[in-house]
């Protein structure tokens, strides 16, 4: 007696052809972030030289940004001053910290402070006067599915003159808290 057949398993239906997709198709989805920065107040003690501020991060690429760090820096405008920032936009790792996430074409904004210990206060004296010019940078480190990014950038913060030019902090009266202030993107940035 023959052994019993074991049945033929039948192909699958071919699936129905679908429409193809409209519009554009892009690979090259990620965020890129854009940083706004408005002072608010620049505090000078016997202990530091401060500047208080609103951060705006506005991601105007197409992709979420994901894990955001932002890091602050206060510095002294100086003959140096591009290569401390350069330094200080190479070795921004992202460690520790709050993270975030930005949607796209999205903002984020918090208030803030950055300080600068008064012996590390540099000033340049004019007339018998100590003047002091603030340099703030900012890194911001992120990531998307397909990669990593970096968007630093640094200003230059004065008294609002209304004109042209930003007044310098004068620094030799004591404790004084200053309003009204400027700021200026500084020419050195990293966007990547």
């Amino acid at each position: 007696q023959p052994a019993p057949r074991a049945a033929v398993p039948q192909p699958a239906p071919a699936p129905k052809p679908e429409a193809a997709p409209v519009g554009i198709v892009s690979t090259r989805l990620r965020p890129w972030l854009e940083i706004e920065f408005q002072p608010e107040a620049a505090i000078v003690d016997d202990e530091k030289g401060a500047i208080q501020f609103e951060l705006t991060i506005f991601n105007s690429g197409s992709a979420p940004a994901r894990d955001v760090f932002v890091e602050g820096a206060l510095f002294n405008t100086s003959p140096d001053q591009d290569q401390v920032l350069a330094q200080f936009f190479a070795k921004s790792d992202g460690q520790g910290g709050d993270r975030i996430s930005i949607p796209p074409l999205q903002r984020m904004s918090f208030r803030s402070v950055v300080n600068l210990p008064r012996e590390q206060l540099r000033p340049f004296e004019v007339e018998g006067r100590a003047l002091f010019v603030p340099l703030v940078g900012f890194n911001a480190i992120y990531r998307w599915t397909g990669g990593q990014g970096q968007s630093s950038t640094s200003f230059i913060v004065g008294r609002n003159s209304n004109g042209e030019k930003m007044a310098p902090f004068r620094i030799d009266q004591g404790p004084k808290t200053f309003r009204g202030l400027a700021a200026r993107e500084h020419t050195l940035r990293v966007r990547k």
